[in-house]
Order: structure tokens, then C-alpha cells, then sequence
């Protein structure tokens, strides 16, 4: 719900710059990179990962208050609340991907994530729809949203702590182990660190979501209560395929459908990047590719990293992969806001189109090394 409304929010109802939207956006996608490693650590040493991602996830709940308690329309105030909620974030992902992981045989490992991802995906898709109806009834009324998402957020975390159970007979701690080798012990396996390069270079020209529903309506002249429902589009595409393309994934190979998704991105750019005259049918077009390239990506990275984990460090080593994305996603968020900023929205599309699909040409050869391919 939160996430949805920012760009209206930031943009173009606080009359704050793309820059800053950028900066918010990249903190999202980065948050606190040493969050996410101590998450992990602490997941993999104690063997309580359940727990762990519960303290992840009360953190991100209990921020949502932020909004109500500050005004949210300067800078510092921006940054401070996206980086408590991304504090949350990058505490919980690594242990709650661990614990599934974990749950299911190493076969169905994609798959898994995306029945997660699916449902993660109708949650997504349910809050935008929420605010919008928020929104559409009571205009700028966006302290509404705010106080609903923090409700909902509690929720979550009773679900995770009455309805998630961690399979017993494989925790496996690793307390005997020195903090600098167990750090970097996952990067002794070559392929591991492949998957660390390969994520973080595609993170590098990803462009966020929130400036591609804000190119679509700013350049199709659409109102800004249109946004949280482009949020919505992607999260039910991506509900759709979560499952199938994971599976696919399992059977194929899950370097090979990560790579080849990012086509979808592709896509999105030019359709975000399309006139008036085109909507809504260039809206459409974009939600549905970039929930395509969704259930291409996230969760198959996470399976892929996952099947080349031991599970005494698996949780720190997902750590280290989202890490990668983190960082990447951190700088390619504040370059494009930068670039639209000093030149404008056609030159940092076509800038990001042009390093995408270099990427995925130089990263193409590479699908023979595919190591999840299961039959």
C-alpha cells in the first residue's frame, strides 16, 4: 500500500524531484546492506530463522507508524522511513527464503518459491486496490493509507509466527564457526559467486517499478490515483505465473529462465515509455510483461542461489545474493533518477534500455553452465 502511492505522493502531490524519488525508490530496493547479512548470519548460527524473519518482519510493521508520526514530505524525513522499513526487510528475506528452501525437496525448489511468490503476489495485489479505493473516496487523505498498512502489517506478522513451521530435523546451526570465514565461506563454490555477478549486473540496469508507472502516466496524461492499481496489474500477472514459470524453471533450468525473463524488462521500458494516444493499452502491456519478468526473476534467483547452498549457511548466503541485487538496485535507481533529472526521461530510458540488453547478450552464452537444469 505504502509503496504504491509514493511516486503521487513524492512526485507530483509533495512536488518533490524525480531525484528524490529515486533516492526513496533505491533505498527500497537496497536497504540496509549490513541488515541483510546480520540477518542471515544470526539466521544460519542460531538455526532459528523463523524467528529471525519475525524480527524482520515486526521492524518493518511498527515503521509504518512513521508516516503518521512525520510529515514525509522533505528528504531526510523520506529517506529515514524507507531505510527503517528496508531495516526490516533485509533483516527477514534470507531466513523466511531459508526456511522454505529448507521445506521442500531440492527438485521442487523453484517451484516452491513460487507458490511463496504467488501468494506474496496477491497480497501486493490486494493493497494498491485498497489504496486506490482509499484514495479515490477520501482524496489526499494519504494518512488513511498509511495507519491501514500498519493494521495489515500485523497481521502478517501473527501469520507468520501462528501458521509457519520450521522443519525441525534440518536445523542446523554453525556456532563453532569463526564470523570471517563463515562470511565468506559461500563464495568458495565458483558457481555461487557466478550467480552473485550475474544478479547484480542485471540489478544495475533495472529500472524500478514506481519510475515506470510514473513515466506511463505522466506521459499519457492519466491522473495519479491510477498508479497504486499499475501496482496492482503487475502483482495478479505476476500471481499468475509465479507457479508455472517456476516450475518451468525446475524442468529447464534456472539460470535460463532468469536470463531470458529480463526480455520482459525489455518491454516494460518501451510501453512505459509510450504516448497518450496509446493508453491504456500501453498500460496494460507494461504491468502484464513486468509481471512476467517478476516470476522470472525473483523467485528463481532465489531457488537457483538456493540449490548450490549448504544448509548450514544457506540463509547467509541468500543473504549475500540479495545483497548483490541491493547494491545493484541502490545505484541503478539513483543513476536514473539523476539522469531523468538533469536530461530528461528520454535519455535515461533509452540509456538503461541499451545497457539491458547488452547484459542479457553477454549473459546468453553462458546458459550451458546452467546447473538446475533437473530433466
Amino acid at each position: 500500500m505504502v509503496i504504491s502511492i509514493l511516486p503521487a505522493y513524492l512526485v507530483m502531490t509533495s512536488g518533490l524531484a524525480p531525484l528524490a524519488l529515486g533516492i526513496a525508490t533505491g533505498l527500497h530496493e537496497g536497504g540496509p546492506l549490513l541488515a541483510a547479512w546480520a540477518g542471515g548470519l544470526m539466521a544460519d548460527r542460531s538455526a532459528r530463522r523463523k524467528l529471525t524473519a519475525g524480527v524482520g518482519y515486526t521492524v518493518s510493521a511498527l515503521c509504518r507508524l512513521g508516516w503518521l508520526a512525520f510529515s514525509g514530505r522533505t528528504l531526510p524525513a523520506v529517506a529515514t522511513l524507507v531505510l527503517g522499513d528496508r531495516i526490516g526487510k533485509a533483516i527477514r528475506t534470507a531466513p523466511r527464503d531459508a526456511v522454505i528452501s529448507l521445506s521442500v525437496h531440492p527438485d521442487q525448489l523453484s517451484t516452491a518459491f513460487g507458490v511463496h511468490r504467488a501468494l506474496d503476489a496477491a497480497g501486493a495485489a490486494a493493497g494498491p486496490v485498497l489504496a486506490f479505493v482509499v484514495l479515490w473516496q477520501l482524496p489526499h487523505r494519504y494518512d488513511v493509507v498509511f495507519f491501514t498498512s500498519f493494521i495489515v502489517a500485523l497481521l502478517g506478522v501473527m501469520a507468520l509466527a501462528l501458521l509457519v513451521v520450521e522443519p525441525g530435523e534440518r536445523r542446523v546451526g554453525s556456532r563453532d564457526v569463526r564470523l570471517g570465514v563463515e562470511a565468506l565461506a559461500v563464495f568458495a563454490d565458483a558457481s555461487v559467486r557466478r550467480v552473485v555477478i550475474l544478479a547484480a549486473a542485471f540489478g544495475l540496469v533495472t529500472i524500478g517499478d514506481a519510475f515506470l508507472y510514473l513515466l506511463l502516466v505522466q506521459r499519457s496524461a492519466a491522473g495519479p490515483e491510477w498508479i497504486p492499481l499499475l501496482y496492482t496489474g503487475t502483482a495478479a500477472a505476476f500471481l499468475v505465473l509465479a507457479i508455472p514459470v517456476g516450475y518451468l524453471a525446475d524442468r529447464i533450468g534456472r539460470r535460463r529462465v532468469f536470463v531470458l525473463g529480463h526480455g520482459f524488462l525489455v518491454v516494460s521500458y518501451l510501453s512505459a515509455f509510450s504516448g497518450a494516444s496509446a493508453w491504456p493499452w500501453n498500460a496494460i502491456l507494461c504491468v502484464a510483461v513486468l509481471g512476467a519478468y517478476s516470476a522470472a526473476s525473483d523467485g528463481v534467483l532465489a531457488s537457483l542461489a538456493s540449490g548450490l547452498l549448504p544448509i548450514r549457511a544457506r540463509a547467509l548466503g541468500l543473504a549475500w545474493v540479495a545483497t548483490a541485487v541491493s547494491v545493484a538496485r541502490l545505484c541503478s535507481a539513483v543513476a536514473f533518477g539523476f539522469l531523468w533529472t538533469r536530461a530528461g526521461d528520454r535519455i535515461a530510458v533509452l540509456f538503461f534500455t541499451a545497457a539491458l540488453v547488452a547484459v542479457i547478450c553477454v549473459a546468453i552464452p553462458g546458459q550451458e553452465l546452467d546447473p538446475s537444469v533437473t530433466g
